[in-house]
Protein backbone atom coordinates (compact mmCIF):
# COMPACT_ATOMS: atom_id res chain seq x y z
CA UNK A 1 0.00 0.00 0.00
CA UNK A 2 1.39 3.30 -1.02
CA UNK A 3 2.52 5.91 1.37
CA UNK A 4 -0.46 8.89 1.57
CA UNK A 5 2.24 11.63 2.10
CA UNK A 6 3.95 10.88 -1.30
CA UNK A 7 1.17 11.05 -3.36
CA UNK A 8 0.98 13.87 -6.05
CA UNK A 9 -0.78 16.42 -5.22
CA UNK A 10 -3.17 18.06 -7.61
CA UNK A 11 -6.53 20.95 -8.21
CA UNK A 12 -9.16 19.54 -7.26
CA UNK A 13 -12.45 20.69 -9.48
CA UNK A 14 -15.78 21.57 -7.58
CA UNK A 15 -18.65 21.65 -9.74
CA UNK A 16 -19.93 25.50 -10.71
CA UNK A 17 -23.85 25.95 -8.80
CA UNK A 18 -25.88 27.84 -11.40
CA UNK A 19 -28.56 27.92 -8.55
CA UNK A 20 -25.76 30.53 -6.73
CA UNK A 21 -25.20 32.36 -9.20
CA UNK A 22 -28.40 33.67 -10.39
CA UNK A 23 -29.12 33.85 -6.93
CA UNK A 24 -26.25 36.33 -6.78
CA UNK A 25 -27.84 37.92 -10.02
CA UNK A 26 -30.39 39.50 -8.33
CA UNK A 27 -28.00 41.48 -6.14
CA UNK A 28 -25.28 41.80 -8.31
CA UNK A 29 -26.56 45.40 -9.90
CA UNK A 30 -26.29 46.47 -13.47
CA UNK A 31 -23.08 46.58 -15.44
CA UNK A 32 -24.24 50.06 -16.88
CA UNK A 33 -25.17 51.94 -14.01
CA UNK A 34 -21.94 50.77 -11.89
CA UNK A 35 -19.24 48.37 -13.59
CA UNK A 36 -16.85 48.98 -10.57
CA UNK A 37 -19.15 47.55 -8.05
CA UNK A 38 -20.34 44.90 -10.36
CA UNK A 39 -16.66 43.66 -11.28
CA UNK A 40 -16.17 44.04 -7.53
CA UNK A 41 -19.18 42.17 -6.14
CA UNK A 42 -18.40 39.58 -8.50
CA UNK A 43 -14.48 38.81 -7.47
CA UNK A 44 -15.49 38.52 -3.78
CA UNK A 45 -18.73 36.02 -5.08
CA UNK A 46 -16.40 33.40 -7.27
CA UNK A 47 -13.28 33.63 -4.69
CA UNK A 48 -9.63 32.19 -5.57
CA UNK A 49 -10.88 29.62 -7.25
CA UNK A 50 -9.51 28.92 -10.56
CA UNK A 51 -12.33 27.88 -13.01
CA UNK A 52 -12.14 26.70 -16.77
CA UNK A 53 -13.17 27.87 -19.60
CA UNK A 54 -16.24 26.28 -20.09
CA UNK A 55 -16.96 27.37 -16.68
CA UNK A 56 -16.40 30.97 -16.96
CA UNK A 57 -18.63 31.15 -19.97
CA UNK A 58 -21.30 29.67 -18.28
CA UNK A 59 -21.09 32.01 -15.19
CA UNK A 60 -20.89 35.14 -18.16
CA UNK A 61 -23.86 33.58 -19.92
CA UNK A 62 -26.30 33.26 -16.78
CA UNK A 63 -24.75 36.94 -15.20
CA UNK A 64 -24.84 39.36 -18.86
CA UNK A 65 -26.49 39.65 -22.13
CA UNK A 66 -25.10 38.72 -25.06
CA UNK A 67 -24.25 42.31 -25.49
CA UNK A 68 -22.58 42.75 -22.30
CA UNK A 69 -20.62 39.88 -23.17
CA UNK A 70 -19.22 41.11 -26.07
CA UNK A 71 -18.33 44.54 -24.22
CA UNK A 72 -16.44 42.49 -21.91
CA UNK A 73 -14.05 40.67 -24.18
CA UNK A 74 -13.62 43.78 -26.07
CA UNK A 75 -12.64 45.64 -22.51
CA UNK A 76 -10.53 42.62 -21.34
CA UNK A 77 -8.47 41.95 -25.01
CA UNK A 78 -7.81 45.95 -24.87
CA UNK A 79 -6.46 45.76 -21.44
CA UNK A 80 -4.53 42.60 -21.86
CA UNK A 81 -2.78 43.74 -24.89
CA UNK A 82 -1.89 47.42 -23.16
CA UNK A 83 -1.00 46.10 -19.67
CA UNK A 84 0.87 43.14 -20.15
CA UNK A 85 3.49 42.56 -22.77
CA UNK A 86 3.92 38.92 -23.64
CA UNK A 87 4.00 36.65 -26.54
CA UNK A 88 0.26 35.84 -26.18
CA UNK A 89 -2.27 38.36 -27.69
CA UNK A 90 -5.75 39.56 -26.00
CA UNK A 91 -7.77 37.46 -28.55
CA UNK A 92 -5.30 33.93 -27.79
CA UNK A 93 -5.53 34.87 -23.94
CA UNK A 94 -9.74 34.77 -24.39
CA UNK A 95 -10.38 32.14 -27.47
CA UNK A 96 -13.72 32.20 -28.76
CA UNK A 97 -13.69 28.43 -28.78
CA UNK A 98 -12.93 25.95 -25.95
CA UNK A 99 -8.98 25.73 -25.96
CA UNK A 100 -9.65 22.04 -24.25
CA UNK A 101 -7.58 23.61 -20.63
CA UNK A 102 -6.93 21.23 -17.98
CA UNK A 103 -6.75 22.39 -14.59
CA UNK A 104 -4.16 19.31 -13.87
CA UNK A 105 -1.67 21.76 -16.07
CA UNK A 106 -0.15 24.01 -14.79
CA UNK A 107 0.47 26.44 -18.06
CA UNK A 108 -3.90 25.67 -18.35
CA UNK A 109 -4.03 27.16 -15.13
CA UNK A 110 -1.78 29.90 -15.87
CA UNK A 111 -4.41 30.99 -18.59
CA UNK A 112 -7.40 30.25 -16.60
CA UNK A 113 -6.22 32.39 -13.91
CA UNK A 114 -5.52 35.22 -16.63
CA UNK A 115 -8.91 34.83 -18.54
CA UNK A 116 -10.33 35.42 -14.85
CA UNK A 117 -8.36 38.61 -14.84
CA UNK A 118 -9.18 39.96 -18.07
CA UNK A 119 -12.83 39.47 -16.93
CA UNK A 120 -12.77 41.11 -14.18
CA UNK A 121 -11.09 43.91 -15.77
CA UNK A 122 -13.09 43.90 -19.16
CA UNK A 123 -15.83 44.51 -16.36
CA UNK A 124 -14.26 47.11 -15.16
CA UNK A 125 -13.78 49.28 -18.13
CA UNK A 126 -16.81 47.82 -20.54
CA UNK A 127 -18.51 51.42 -20.05
CA UNK A 128 -17.02 54.24 -21.45
CA UNK A 129 -15.91 56.65 -18.93
CA UNK A 130 -16.85 60.42 -19.81
CA UNK A 131 -16.89 63.89 -18.03
CA UNK A 132 -20.70 64.39 -19.86
CA UNK A 133 -22.26 60.57 -19.16
CA UNK A 134 -24.51 61.45 -16.47
CA UNK A 135 -26.18 64.10 -19.59
CA UNK A 136 -26.49 61.35 -22.10
CA UNK A 137 -28.02 58.92 -19.84
CA UNK A 138 -30.36 62.07 -18.49
CA UNK A 139 -32.43 61.72 -21.48
CA UNK A 140 -36.07 60.75 -21.57
CA UNK A 141 -38.96 60.52 -24.07
CA UNK A 142 -41.32 63.19 -24.61
CA UNK A 143 -45.29 62.04 -23.90
CA UNK A 144 -46.25 62.28 -27.08
CA UNK A 145 -42.70 62.08 -29.14
CA UNK A 146 -42.48 59.73 -31.84
CA UNK A 147 -40.38 56.33 -31.32
CA UNK A 148 -38.22 57.41 -34.20
CA UNK A 149 -37.35 60.79 -33.14
CA UNK A 150 -36.47 59.87 -29.56
CA UNK A 151 -34.33 56.95 -30.71
CA UNK A 152 -32.58 59.17 -33.41
CA UNK A 153 -32.75 62.25 -30.31
CA UNK A 154 -30.97 59.37 -27.71
CA UNK A 155 -28.43 57.90 -30.77
CA UNK A 156 -27.04 61.45 -30.95
CA UNK A 157 -26.93 62.08 -26.92
CA UNK A 158 -24.94 59.00 -26.93
CA UNK A 159 -22.14 60.03 -29.47
CA UNK A 160 -22.03 63.57 -28.63
CA UNK A 161 -22.03 63.41 -24.47
CA UNK A 162 -20.47 60.05 -24.16
CA UNK A 163 -18.33 59.73 -26.89
CA UNK A 164 -19.54 56.03 -27.63
CA UNK A 165 -19.97 55.07 -31.40
CA UNK A 166 -24.01 53.79 -31.50
CA UNK A 167 -23.28 51.21 -33.48
CA UNK A 168 -20.57 49.56 -31.88
CA UNK A 169 -21.28 46.88 -29.58
CA UNK A 170 -21.42 49.11 -26.75
CA UNK A 171 -23.08 51.39 -27.90
CA UNK A 172 -25.56 49.08 -29.07
CA UNK A 173 -26.04 47.63 -25.48
CA UNK A 174 -26.00 51.61 -24.01
CA UNK A 175 -28.53 52.75 -27.02
CA UNK A 176 -31.07 49.60 -26.39
CA UNK A 177 -30.83 49.81 -22.41
CA UNK A 178 -31.40 54.15 -22.29
CA UNK A 179 -34.52 52.97 -25.21
CA UNK A 180 -36.68 50.92 -22.59
CA UNK A 181 -35.64 52.31 -19.47
CA UNK A 182 -36.42 55.99 -20.39
CA UNK A 183 -39.15 55.69 -22.67
CA UNK A 184 -42.38 57.24 -21.74
CA UNK A 185 -44.19 54.86 -19.14
CA UNK A 186 -46.54 52.67 -20.60
CA UNK A 187 -44.73 52.08 -23.45
CA UNK A 188 -41.75 51.35 -20.80
CA UNK A 189 -43.71 49.11 -18.57
CA UNK A 190 -44.55 47.22 -22.06
CA UNK A 191 -40.72 46.51 -23.31
CA UNK A 192 -39.59 45.55 -19.52
CA UNK A 193 -42.37 42.53 -19.84
CA UNK A 194 -41.46 41.24 -22.88
CA UNK A 195 -39.22 38.41 -22.37
CA UNK A 196 -35.67 38.42 -22.30
CA UNK A 197 -35.48 42.19 -23.82
CA UNK A 198 -32.20 42.08 -23.14
CA UNK A 199 -31.19 39.42 -25.50
CA UNK A 200 -33.61 40.48 -28.58
CA UNK A 201 -32.64 43.34 -30.85
CA UNK A 202 -32.87 46.81 -31.14
CA UNK A 203 -35.77 46.99 -33.66
CA UNK A 204 -36.82 43.99 -32.73
CA UNK A 205 -37.91 46.42 -29.01
CA UNK A 206 -38.61 49.24 -31.65
CA UNK A 207 -41.50 47.36 -33.13
CA UNK A 208 -43.24 45.97 -29.87
CA UNK A 209 -42.90 49.69 -28.93
CA UNK A 210 -44.65 50.73 -32.22
CA UNK A 211 -47.40 48.20 -31.20
CA UNK A 212 -47.80 49.92 -28.10
CA UNK A 213 -48.44 53.82 -30.16
CA UNK A 214 -50.91 52.03 -32.18
CA UNK A 215 -52.64 50.60 -29.43
CA UNK A 216 -52.76 53.61 -27.50
CA UNK A 217 -53.95 55.81 -30.59
CA UNK A 218 -56.62 53.78 -31.40
CA UNK A 219 -58.04 53.76 -27.68
CA UNK A 220 -58.10 57.98 -28.18
CA UNK A 221 -59.86 57.78 -31.38
CA UNK A 222 -62.44 55.17 -29.52
CA UNK A 223 -62.97 57.99 -26.79
CA UNK A 224 -63.36 60.96 -28.80
CA UNK A 225 -66.22 60.94 -29.53
CA UNK A 226 -67.45 60.23 -25.58
CA UNK A 227 -65.39 63.23 -24.79
CA UNK A 228 -67.39 65.20 -27.60
CA UNK A 229 -71.23 64.02 -26.33
CA UNK A 230 -69.63 64.78 -22.62
CA UNK A 231 -68.71 67.91 -23.69
CA UNK A 232 -72.12 69.03 -25.50
CA UNK A 233 -73.92 67.94 -22.66
CA UNK A 234 -72.43 70.03 -19.97
CA UNK A 235 -72.91 73.07 -22.31
CA UNK A 236 -76.22 72.03 -22.98
CA UNK A 237 -76.79 71.59 -19.18
CA UNK A 238 -75.20 75.29 -18.16
CA UNK A 239 -77.08 77.13 -20.74
CA UNK A 240 -80.17 75.56 -19.38
CA UNK A 241 -79.38 76.61 -16.12
CA UNK A 242 -78.29 79.86 -16.72
CA UNK A 243 -81.93 80.00 -18.57
CA UNK A 244 -83.83 79.15 -16.16
CA UNK A 245 -81.67 81.51 -13.81
CA UNK A 246 -82.72 84.25 -16.19
CA UNK A 247 -86.27 83.62 -15.96
CA UNK A 248 -86.45 83.86 -12.06
CA UNK A 249 -84.24 87.03 -11.85
CA UNK A 250 -87.18 88.22 -14.51
CA UNK A 251 -89.91 86.81 -12.36
CA UNK A 252 -88.78 88.30 -9.07
CA UNK A 253 -87.74 91.78 -10.96
CA UNK A 254 -91.49 91.55 -11.95
CA UNK A 255 -92.54 91.13 -8.60
CA UNK A 256 -90.62 93.85 -7.53
CA UNK A 257 -91.57 96.84 -9.54
CA UNK A 258 -95.78 95.96 -9.63
CA UNK A 259 -95.30 95.98 -5.64
CA UNK A 260 -97.71 92.96 -5.31
CA UNK A 261 -96.77 90.70 -2.74
CA UNK A 262 -100.00 89.32 -2.00
CA UNK A 263 -100.34 85.34 -2.21
CA UNK A 264 -101.81 83.73 -5.41
CA UNK A 265 -104.56 81.39 -4.71
CA UNK A 266 -102.94 77.71 -6.93
CA UNK A 267 -107.11 76.95 -7.08
CA UNK A 268 -108.22 80.27 -9.34
CA UNK A 269 -104.82 82.01 -9.42
CA UNK A 270 -106.15 85.43 -7.72
CA UNK A 271 -103.99 87.39 -5.68
CA UNK A 272 -105.47 88.20 -2.35
CA UNK A 273 -106.21 84.91 -0.88
CA UNK A 274 -104.95 81.00 0.05
CA UNK A 275 -106.69 78.12 -2.02
CA UNK A 276 -107.40 77.29 1.56
CA UNK A 277 -109.94 80.01 1.88
CA UNK A 278 -110.29 80.38 -2.09
CA UNK A 279 -114.13 81.55 -3.08
CA UNK A 280 -114.68 78.89 -6.17
CA UNK A 281 -113.76 76.63 -3.85
CA UNK A 282 -116.13 76.64 -1.26
CA UNK A 283 -118.37 73.69 0.04
CA UNK A 284 -115.05 71.57 -0.41
CA UNK A 285 -111.79 71.47 1.28
CA UNK A 286 -111.20 71.52 5.07
CA UNK A 287 -113.87 72.39 7.84
CA UNK A 288 -113.13 75.38 9.85
CA UNK A 289 -113.57 74.58 13.64
CA UNK A 290 -114.95 77.86 14.99
CA UNK A 291 -117.73 78.35 12.33
CA UNK A 292 -118.01 74.63 11.26
CA UNK A 293 -117.98 75.72 7.46
CA UNK A 294 -116.12 73.83 4.94
CA UNK A 295 -113.80 75.52 2.50
CA UNK A 296 -111.04 77.32 5.05
CA UNK A 297 -109.35 76.94 8.35
CA UNK A 298 -110.09 78.46 11.82
CA UNK A 299 -107.36 80.76 11.56
CA UNK A 300 -108.71 82.14 8.05
CA UNK A 301 -112.16 82.54 9.38
CA UNK A 302 -113.64 85.39 8.70
CA UNK A 303 -116.35 85.10 11.36
CA UNK A 304 -113.47 84.45 14.16
CA UNK A 305 -111.64 87.40 13.13
CA UNK A 306 -114.59 89.60 13.11
CA UNK A 307 -115.53 88.37 16.87
CA UNK A 308 -111.71 88.81 17.77
CA UNK A 309 -112.02 92.15 16.74
CA UNK A 310 -114.63 93.11 18.84
CA UNK A 311 -113.66 91.69 21.82
CA UNK A 312 -110.92 93.41 21.43
CA UNK A 313 -111.70 96.96 21.05
CA UNK A 314 -113.85 96.73 24.13
CA UNK A 315 -111.20 95.54 26.17
CA UNK A 316 -108.88 98.15 24.53
CA UNK A 317 -111.74 100.60 25.77
CA UNK A 318 -111.69 99.67 29.53
CA UNK A 319 -108.17 99.21 29.69
CA UNK A 320 -107.85 102.69 28.63
CA UNK A 321 -110.05 103.83 31.73
CA UNK A 322 -108.28 101.60 34.12
CA UNK A 323 -105.07 103.13 33.04
CA UNK A 324 -106.09 106.66 33.21
CA UNK A 325 -107.79 106.16 36.86
CA UNK A 326 -104.49 104.71 38.01
CA UNK A 327 -102.21 107.28 36.80
CA UNK A 328 -104.40 109.85 38.47
CA UNK A 329 -103.46 108.74 41.68
CA UNK A 330 -100.25 107.99 40.79
CA UNK A 331 -99.25 111.42 39.59
CA UNK A 332 -100.85 112.74 43.06
CA UNK A 333 -98.97 110.14 45.15
CA UNK A 334 -95.40 111.03 43.13
CA UNK A 335 -96.55 115.22 43.69
CA UNK A 336 -96.35 114.64 47.09
CA UNK A 337 -93.42 112.82 47.44
CA UNK A 338 -91.72 115.29 45.34
CA UNK A 339 -92.81 117.99 47.52
CA UNK A 340 -91.52 115.93 50.78
CA UNK A 341 -87.84 116.18 49.06
CA UNK A 342 -87.99 119.31 47.41
CA UNK A 343 -88.31 120.54 51.16
CA UNK A 344 -86.36 118.71 52.84
CA UNK A 345 -83.12 119.71 49.94
CA UNK A 346 -84.42 123.07 50.31
CA UNK A 347 -84.19 123.01 54.09
CA UNK A 348 -81.01 121.36 54.12
CA UNK A 349 -79.88 124.40 51.54
CA UNK A 350 -80.74 127.16 53.92
CA UNK A 351 -79.05 125.50 56.87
Amino acid sequence: MANPEQRPIGDVSVPLNTGDVREFKKEMGRLLEDPLGVAERLDQFLGPNIYTWVELQSILGILFTMEERDMIRHSGMRVWDRECQGPDQGDQKWPMQDPGWNNQNERHRQNMSDLWWMIIQGIQEAVPKGQNIRKALSEHQGKDEALADWLERLRKALQLYSGVDPDTAAGQVLLKTQFVAKSWGHIRKKLEKVENWQDRGLQELLREAQKVCVRRDEERQKTKPQILMAAVKETQTTMNTEKRSGKNKQQKKAGLTSGDTRPTCFSCHQKGHLQTSCPTSRGTGPTCFYCHTKGHLQKFCRKRQQEEKIFDEGQRGHGLYLMRTERGALDKTENRSSKGRNHIFGGHRSY
